[in-house]
């Protein structure tokens, strides 16, 4: 197996070099989950469609003058729809963990993927901006029995250290939905 794999990384690296005069790159991303009763969309914004990413735009590394600045808090929602396969009773409650497949910087941010930029991570925080530490449960959201529930998160960068260093700052983060 592990012959097959790297034979056909190999071709596939030899076939870009001849393919063409010009150069790009394609990212490919997606999930397999094991599946869950309730299905989970992430949305930016209430009653928006589903978003495979959440951009949180590009800063200089000038932008982080001290150990803690932050960027301005994006907006996502988690929704949690009822349905057929997906039974919410009065008085249910959901919380989230978040964990990055790439580890935890500072004491409380999410680590981007290797090689990024440094000296900063991700945080997220929930509806009260009270920051979801990696790896513990968030704040608990009522849902809705009837109709979608959107729980509000947030999302920015934040410094840990006095030098930020350039670089690409994306996270893979993956979460649990915990129906309670």
């Amino acid at each position: 197996m592990k012959k097959t794999l790297l034979m056909l990384a190999l071709g596939m690296a030899s076939s870009s070099v001849f393919a063409a005069s010009s150069i790009g790159d394609v990212n490919f991303r997606g999930t397999i989950s094991g599946g869950g009763t309730c299905p989970i969309e992430v949305i930016e914004r209430p009653g928006g469609p589903e978003v495979g990413s959440i951009s949180l735009g590009s800063y200089t590394a000038g932008y982080f003058k001290s150990i803690g600045t932050k960027t301005p808090a994006v907006n996502f929602m988690l929704r949690i729809t009822p349905g057929d396969n997906c039974e919410i009773q009065d008085g249910d409650t959901a919380s989230v963990t978040y964990s990055s497949l790439d580890g935890v910087v500072g004491n409380d941010l999410y680590s981007f993927r290797k090689n990024g930029a440094g000296g900063l991570g991700l945080a997220i925080t929930d509806r009260n901006h009270t920051k979801v530490v990696p790896e513990e449960e968030s704040i608990e959201y009522e849902l809705h029995t009837d109709r979608p529930t959107e729980m509000r998160f947030y999302a920015s960068y934040e410094s840990y250290s006095e030098t930020v260093t350039e670089g690409v700052a994306e996270a893979q983060i993956s979460f649990v939905v915990h129906l309670l």
